[in-house]
């Protein structure tokens, strides 16, 4: 068989090819085994970090340093940015009905957007312990304008951790 394989040159590469690709395809397989095994092992490891955070951090802080989500924004509409100490200047109602009135002040903490609803979740704390929210939909037959503009609606008294020049 040897000989022939020797003699046929056609046959012997066609061999030698599929030698190599097998010996491609079983390297890529283990090393998505091992990837995935190591990305589970770091997975596993900042699902522990972040829940020894939650226990040692007050909600507010966990809520305004940690980025434990990918929907998680530490500024909202790039106007508002985290631990900002904020005072709303316009009455409105978030969208579950929730009238927030002019002179109400609070601290920043996050957004979450949740793009299925075109909605926003606004973390906010009264003394930077316990957090509350207001939940906001951008949709025109909504808070469309809160979203859009939020200059109008909040004032900025003092900045939090994002320093930066406010006009």
């Amino acid at each position: 068989m040897f000989v022939y394989l020797y003699t046929n040159k056609i046959l012997l590469w066609f061999i030698v090819a599929l030698l190599f690709i097998g010996m491609i395809t079983v390297t890529i397989i283990l090393y998505m085994f091992i990837l995935s095994i190591v990305e589970k092992k770091r997975d596993k490891k900042r699902e522990k970090e972040i829940e020894n955070l939650k226990n040692t951090l007050s909600p507010y802080e966990f809520e305004s340093t940690q980025l434990n989500a990918i929907n998680k924004y530490f500024n909202f509409e790039e106007y508002i940015y985290s631990e900002d100490y904020v005072k709303v200047t316009k009455t409105f109602k978030d969208y579950y009905g929730f009238t927030h009135f002019v002179g109400e002040k609070w601290y920043f903490s996050c957004a979450y957007f949740l793009p299925y609803e075109d909605g926003y979740t606004l973390y906010i704390s009264d003394d930077k312990i316990n957090v509350n929210t207001i939940y906001l939909q951008d949709r025109i037959e909504t808070q469309k304008e809160i979203c859009s503009h939020p200059e109008e609606y909040f004032k900025i008294l003092e900045q939090g951790r994002f320093k930066r020049e406010v006009f």
